[in-house]
């Protein structure tokens, strides 16, 4: 079977790596200049809580926290698993369209989860996942939650992974399903933030990523080199947050 090698006939060119380049950059510039700017303007009295009864039912496991911070690396795989610059272009769209979904939600429905986080005073900074609790919330302002960017993200990373191969898709699927979990014993989100993120993602794949159907004889994912790389630069993340850790000791 034909990989996506560069050519004009089969509509799959091979991605040049400043294109690539050029999409994640432009992309994290988007997130990071949105996120925060409209996080840290947030007015406070202006925020309300989304909180259902089940919220006050769900344990507070900090453990969890390792299983959350993957949402951030997550974001990356299509870099990883994706071949095809067709796919990867609708995957940048994909993410774009829902980054500005989201802030537009946080301006207009500001929603806080000042209240649902664990008090700091409870929190032992000498214990490696109490650290990066108390990291997670001194970093991440506590508005930006409805809908869920970050697991709308991972739930598109993992539509985007389907379309280039559907074992990688089946595999992130499962691991989107867990850091769902994940952002609620965190106490980072409401159960409400998470479904509608999960909602917004599923909207937003099946219009723009769902309708990708690669050429004839083309594979629009990378081998098993890709999943790999994507491990060892996942090792990588964690071992960096480990080394943060101890340089706190």
């Amino acid at each position: 079977m034909l990989r996506c090698r560069s050519s004009t006939k089969n509509g799959c060119s091979k991605p040049a790596l400043l294109e690539r380049v050029g999409l994640t950059t432009g992309l994290i510039i988007f997130f990071i200049t949105g996120y925060f700017s409209v996080g840290l303007s947030r007015d406070p009295a202006d925020a309300r809580e989304l909180a259902v009864s089940l919220d006050a039912q769900i344990p507070f496991v900090a453990q969890s926290i390792w299983v959350y911070l993957s949402l951030f690396p997550a974001a990356l795989i299509p870099l990883f698993v994706v071949r095809c610059p067709r796919l990867l272009r609708r995957t940048a769209l994909a993410y774009a369209a829902v980054i500005a979904t989201s802030l537009v939600c946080f301006m207009v429905f500001p929603v806080t989860s000042a209240k649902l986080r664990v008090p700091p005073t409870i929190l032992d900074v000498t214990r490696p996942s109490d650290w990066a609790v108390s990291l997670l919330y001194s970093v991440d302002p506590p508005y930006n939650l409805f809908p869920s960017l970050h697991l709308s993200i991972a739930v598109l990373a993992a539509f985007s992974a389907w379309k280039a191969a559907k074992l990688y898709g089946a595999v992130m699927f499962i691991g989107v399903s867990v850091v769902a979990v994940s952002v609620c014993v965190i106490k980072q989100h409401f159960l409400l933030d998470a479904l509608s993120g999960i909602v917004l993602a599923a909207v937003l794949g099946t219009l723009l990523l769902l309708p990708y159907q690669p050429e004839s004889g083309v594979t629009p994912g990378y081998s098993w080199r890709g999943p790999v790389t994507y491990i060892a630069f996942l090792i990588f993340v964690y071992a960096g947050l480990y080394i943060s850790y101890l340089s706190t000791l």
